[in-house]
């Protein structure tokens, strides 16, 4: 069964607006992963999913991580 993550993100209020929108949560990103096998080599090794990781150091405040089975309570 497919496993749906959604990543919301914070930016800190040093961020300047070149870098992001006013406001709480302004991003999110939704992946689709056919098994939780998938999402942990996503999560621990897919390089450009790591460098993203990386690129965010510094000017997010919050992040907030929901992974759930559609259908699945």
């Amino acid at each position: 069964m497919p496993i749906i993550h959604i990543v919301l993100f914070e930016f800190k209020p040093t961020t300047s607006h070149a870098q992001v929108e006013d406001g709480a949560f302004t991003h999110a990103f939704i992946s689709e992963f056919q098994n939780a096998e998938d999402r942990k080599y996503y999560l621990e090794k897919d390089p450009a999913h790591l460098e993203f990781v990386a690129s965010l150091e510094g000017v997010v405040e919050n992040v907030r991580v929901v992974d759930f089975e559609p259908g699945v309570l």
